[in-house]
């Protein structure tokens, strides 16, 4: 199609902008080169497999907004077409009467499915610049007190727009060509809109000259700006579109979304413990900002976010990816950040807003962990700066000293045992399962209600079991959570040693946080433990007919979900099973707005439950007006924090008179 002497110009544009590519895109990766823990790229191109599942089946946008994910699974499938249209149409322009399998259905086929998608993306561009520049979709908008830095607020728009335009003018230019070469060729209803559109161009009575014209000039928008726009791929959102699926091949797995790595606190060439600056985090993290889509889909159920706190995951990463595009140049060349992360990607009170609850990490389309940035720049403010709450210096202290965070004698944490027939490791001498009762369960109040419950059932059902009572201590969660690894490691090595000593290898406990630190924080110490979850337990007591209780639950109730036993564990069916082996039949749990996986956090993880950030609603009380609304009697729990954290919101709410908050276990041990 083309002449010789466009020919030519063509090749020397493609190598012009592939030079220029290869100058930006080396920087890209030497940004991300500049990060701890490298990346081992040998087992990323392993997991090619795995990249390309999510790039082609895009299954990763249905998880929320499953309308927005479908239009935009629809743009992106058919980008990717393009891809391939793009060779084609390249060959059709440099060689000499070629075109693509005429006259042959696959030939056929092949321009049928790139008629349709060219259609279906333009239609979806054009809704996503309608939603983001008209209608500004308010899920679309960072809003204060979010730090968001001035070149990413101003970025985000004028990026969106580049990309929006670019797109629709490249897949546009191209289906207008098509329809110039249906002209010049005769209809081909292989094509059908280009054959429509061609209708125009027969009615303006356009001369084959004028045709052939038209064909050449829309060619070359149509892969000119593909050329021109690939330079600037690194510095566009639209890198997320290879860098989100580079982001699964080259993810770590991790035992639970808030379980890291374990630092040698013993080595003495150790600089840094933490992430104070860019460069601290790993390479992987430093991915995640160029793989952010910038959806803020990770902000639509964060319960910091949601209550006017300082704190949005998606802020964080944009201000990661913009200080990218800000210091490509200096930061790929080696040059070293300034200001501390603290500073400019979120503020300190955004820091500890975060209860990990793990939805940013489970909701992300991309497999970005804004979470992890979090824990890793707290253990750099609690290891290297002593910058944390005042609270949680108490808590280090009460943990230290007394061995849990309540700051009460370590010699009173079997006397929730009086009275009951409740076997102590130390006079049993081993036992099949280990009952771990938490810090929670041997000192607050509900929670000693909840241990006597699962006492009571394991005692009916005959499990072999013993409680460590005065040689149990904290596990540590709420100080490695907080940022203190040194006193979880005390911690955890002091517990690891009890285990060995007792031959402990099953345990059983009611804390979805115990559940996660001593299965999967203290999986990384080496102890390799079966943890299970009293709901799990109870639920397996059950179908092996070992417990028998009464179906006699009349009242309406609601079940909020844990976010260490769901987004964390992935259980959501065990406490529902075992609630409703409690409820009389007919009478179905009330579920709340926002549930399961989508459920919203009661406030008290991430150490948050030792401290209150004063900005903004309450995040339990958020929680609690959400069972109101269901117009249930009563909360059921799964989890000791969130059983203190609704029984307070219970009564801040004038609801403690009209409702009640139980465990799944109280509602079972009372019926057997």
């Amino acid at each position: 199609m083309l002449y010789p002497l466009e020919r030519i110009i063509f090749v020397l544009v493609v190598l012009v902008s592939l030079g220029l590519s290869w100058v930006t895109f080396s920087k890209m990766f030497k940004v991300i080169g500049r990060g701890a823990d490298p990346i081992d790229w040998k087992k990323a191109f392993l997991n090619l497999p795995k990249g390309l599942g999510v790039f082609l089946s895009q299954r990763t946008l249905f998880k929320t907004r499953p309308i927005v994910g479908g239009i935009h699974a629809v743009v992106a499938w058919g980008f990717t077409l393009y891809m391939a249209v793009n060779v084609v149409d390249v060959l059709y322009g440099m060689i000499p009467g070629f075109h693509f399998l005429p006259n042959h259905i696959m030939g056929d086929i092949y321009r049928f499915f790139v008629d349709i998608f060219s259609i279906l993306v333009l239609i979806g561009v054009k809704y996503f610049m309608f939603r983001r520049f008209i209608a500004k979709d308010q899920n679309l908008v960072v809003k204060e007190p979010v730090l968001l830095s001035e070149s990413a607020r101003n970025g985000m728009r004028r990026d969106s727009f580049i990309v929006g335009m670019f797109i629709l003018c490249h897949v546009g230019f191209r289906f207008i060509g098509a329809s110039f070469e249906v002209a010049i060729q005769g209809h081909d209803w292989s094509q059908p809109a280009a054959t429509l559109l061609s209708f125009l161009w027969t009615e303006l009575t356009m001369t084959q000259a004028s045709l052939a014209v038209g064909e050449h000039v829309s060619w070359w928008l149509a892969l000119g700006l593909i050329l021109a726009f690939l330079p600037y791929f690194p510095y566009s959102k639209h890198a997320h579109l290879f860098m989100g699926p580079l982001n699964y091949m080259v993810a770590k797995e991790r035992r639970s979304p808030a379980t890291l790595e374990i630092m040698d606190l013993e080595d003495e060439n150790a600089e840094q413990f933490g992430a104070s600056k860019l460069e601290h985090l790993p390479q992987k993290e430093l991915l995640d900002g160029y793989a952010c889509i910038m959806c803020n889909r990770c902000q639509d159920l964060c319960p910091a976010y949601i209550t006017g706190k300082e704190l949005s995951p998606s802020a964080l990463e944009i201000n990661k990816r913009y200080y990218f595009n800000e210091h490509l140049t200096s930061f790929a060349n080696g040059e070293e950040s300034t200001d501390p992360l603290y500073k400019w990607m979120l503020t300190e009170e955004a820091i500890w807003s975060c209860t990990t609850c793990g939805y940013c990490v489970e909701v992300c389309p991309v497999g970005n962990e804004p979470m992890v940035d979090i824990l890793r720049i707290r253990q750099d403010l609690v290891l290297m700066e002593s910058n944390f709450p005042q609270e949680a210096m108490d808590v280090f202290n009460k943990i230290e000293t007394y061995g849990n965070p309540w700051g009460m004698s370590p010699q009173d944490r079997e006397k929730w045992t009086e009275g009951l027939d409740v076997p102590i490791m130390r006079e049993k001498g081993s036992a099949e399962y280990l009952y771990w009762a938490g810090c929670a369960g041997a000192y607050d109040d509900r929670g000693k209600a909840i241990s006597k419950s699962v006492v009571k059932i394991l005692n009916e059902a005959n499990v072999d079991y013993a409680v460590l009572g005065n040689e149990e201590t904290c596990t540590g969660d709420s100080a490695r959570r907080i940022g203190n690894e040194y006193l979880f490691q005390m911690q955890a090595t002091q517990n690891i040693e009890n285990f060995e000593k007792y031959g402990v290898k099953k345990i059983i406990t009611q804390c979805p946080h115990c559940l996660t630190t001593l299965k999967n924080d203290y999986g990384e110490m080496g102890a390799e433990l079966d943890v299970i979850h009293h709901s799990q337990f109870i639920g397996q007591l059950l179908a092996d007919g070992k417990i028998k209780p009464e179906k006699n639950l009349t009242e309406k109730v609601t079940f909020h979900d844990a976010c260490y036993l769901g987004r964390h564990l992935g259980e959501y069916d065990a406490p529902r099973e075992v609630l409703q082996s409690v409820m009389v039949d007919g009478n179905d749990i009330i579920e709340m707005d926002r549930t399961k996986e989508q459920s919203f956090c009661c406030g008290a993880g991430g150490g948050n439950m030792w401290y209150e950030i004063k900005t903004g609603k309450r995040m339990n009380i958020e929680r609690f007006e959400e069972a109101i609304e269901t117009g249930a009697k009563t909360v059921v729990t799964s989890c000791n924090f969130c059983m203190i954290m609704m029984e307070d919101s219970r009564k801040v709410t004038g609801q403690d008179e009209t409702m009640e908050v139980v465990d799944i276990a109280e509602l079972v041990a009372a019926r057997i």
